[in-house]
């Protein structure tokens, strides 16, 4: 009885402070698995595995499973490529309940693939779809539901041992007028642009280092910087670390660690665990730790895949 009027009183005390605050188009927790599936940032990713490829995360606190406090969330995605390669197809789907913070989002995605010398690639893609987020109205003091269209754009350059990208998964801010002081709107839409950069260096016998770097900017916030290290181990163990520094949430930055391990089972199925010191979503619910399982699988596969 206690905890869960102790999870209303924080819920509240969300949804009042997001009166006053910048809404984010809640897709920060999808941006956050970008390790896991590029995808989730950079639209001109779509179809860069060739194959294609469906990944599943499952994410919620791992202890105390029972109670209304606890976030649940599943995201999907799956692409691959058509016309020999040089256009990608994409879909993602957003399912994520954190109490009366609950958000819902269906994006599709296209790239164009131009080849380079030396096999590089570089792919252009655009992103499109919706977002279906709880806005708060000062006026009646209550949540609701609000479709949002969302639209993305970005590109992709891939070499054998270097990539980098730049996106803004959401182009256009779109003001939310519920709420208003002196008649401007004071919810709407976050635009983070993402620029990410990676190389993979030989460490050894049958082992790959894949140090990479993203950077997210963001208005009114500092320079979001994440610093990623990973190793696989004969194509089958893959084991990183990122520290990320002035990650966005809803009222501050937070910086935390994260932690991931991934194996895989054949050249179709891949299996992986995630684990966050931190969850930044929304820091009203007493989450210090997150956990999140992850499913890969790729029906036909090419080649192996590092990301």
């Amino acid at each position: 009885m206690i905890r869960h009027l102790v999870w209303k009183i924080a819920s509240i005390t969300t949804l009042l402070v997001a009166g006053s605050q910048t809404v984010w188009a809640q897709r920060e927790v999808l941006y956050a698995q970008y390790l896991s599936n590029p995808l989730t940032i950079n639209p001109a990713y779509t179809g860069s595995r060739e194959s294609l490829t469906m990944t599943a995360i499952f994410r919620r606190k791992w202890f105390s499973l029972r109670g209304p406090g606890i976030g649940i969330t599943q995201s999907f995605g799956a692409d691959g490529a058509v016309a020999g390669g040089k256009v990608g197809i994409g879909l993602q789907a957003l399912n994520d309940r954190m109490g009366f913070y609950s958000a819902t989002g269906v994006y599709g995605s296209l790239a164009y693939r131009v080849t380079l010398p030396s096999m590089a690639k570089l792919s252009f893609g655009a992103s499109g779809g919706v977002n279906v987020i709880p806005i708060y109205d000062p006026a009646s003091v209550t949540s609701i539901n609000r479709a949002m269209p969302s639209v993305g754009v970005g590109a992709y350059y891939e070499a054998e041992r270097f990539w980098a990208g730049v996106s803004m998964p959401e182009v256009v801010s779109r003001p939310i007028t519920l709420a208003r002081v002196q008649g401007i709107p004071i919810q709407r839409y976050q635009r983070p642009l993402f620029v990410n950069l990676g190389t993979r260096i030989d460490a050894g016998e049958s082992i790959d280092f894949l140090p990479s770097l993203l950077l997210t900017q963001q208005t009114g916030y500092p320079l979001g910087i994440d610093l990623n290290a990973k190793f696989w181990i004969e194509e089958k163990l893959g084991l990183g670390l990122s520290y990320r520094a002035n990650s966005s949430t809803q009222i501050s930055t937070q910086n935390y660690f994260v932690a991931l391990a991934e194996y895989e089972l054949s050249g179709s199925i891949r299996v992986g665990y995630t684990y966050n010191s931190q969850q930044v979503e929304n820091p009203f619910y007493f989450q210090k730790s997150v956990h999140e399982l992850v499913f890969r699988y790729t029906p036909s596969p090419i080649k192996f895949q590092y990301r």
